[in-house]
């Protein structure tokens, strides 16, 4: 890795690990609702059933502060397996796999590079972040992936869908359920991207991140907009 670029990476970790931590500090904000919801509701479970407060108190009070510690356990185990040195590492990996002029042009282009930052708690262990800038894009979201523009043909949007199947009555219904948007890169053939896969893609949670996702690479990347919705 060149030493310019090595720099830019210092720098961009620096930001990141502020994101970072306060995207942990979000998660571990959820965990006494979370411990509260178990209590509550084994609470209520032990009324309900016409048990006497006394022995919901001795028997489902104490069941359900066994789910909330629990919750409290997983939560602080999941905070504990990661780290910015995991990032960094992927991060590191991803560029070095730019040659020595590309890893120069990329790190060329930071003052002209944006970034956003997506928070998705209920997925992922890290927030994903799309820098973006007028020759090469990175995407971070617990692997990291670098775009080279000149390498795109054309850029589209996809729904992403899991089939999912349920019982109504009698019958046995099978339906696609949206789980989320991925902006998907076509690369030109022939090209160096093109000679790893055709294309790849960049998922998003909802229609709010990829509107973000969008509008930073019509600031930052003009080449990319006449790409949109090209036919490859």
């Amino acid at each position: 890795m060149s030493e310019r670029l090595r720099q830019w990476l210092d720098s961009e970790m620096k930001d990141y690990e502020v994101v970072f931590r306060r995207f942990n500090n979000r998660l571990m904000k959820r965990v006494p609702l979370w411990m509260l919801l178990s209590i509550g509701g084994m609470v209520a479970l032990g009324f309900a059933v016409g048990y006497e407060w006394t022995y919901v108190l001795r028997v489902h009070f104490l069941i359900g502060l066994g789910f909330g510690l629990f919750i409290l356990l997983c939560f602080w185990l999941q905070t504990r397996s990661v780290s910015m040195k995991k990032v960094r590492k992927l991060y590191e990996q991803a560029l070095g796999g730019l040659s020595s002029s590309d890893q120069e042009a990329f790190a060329q282009q930071a003052s002209q590079a944006g970034s956003v930052d997506f928070f998705n708690p209920g997925s992922d262990k890290y927030p994903a972040r799309l820098t973006v800038g007028p020759d090469f894009w990175l995407y971070f979201r617990g692997g990291c992936q670098t775009f080279r523009v000149a390498d795109i043909a054309g850029l589209r949007v996809k729904q992403e869908t899991t089939r999912v199947g349920y019982n109504v009555g009698n019958s046995h219904v099978r339906q696609n359920l949206g789980v989320g948007l991925s902006l998907v890169a076509h690369f030109r053939e022939g090209s160096a991207s093109a000679a790893q896969s055709d294309s790849a893609s960049i998922f998003l949670d909802n229609a709010k991140q990829l509107e973000q996702a969008r509008a930073l690479i019509e600031k930052h990347c003009p080449k990319a907009r006449p790409l949109w919705n090209r036919e490859t």
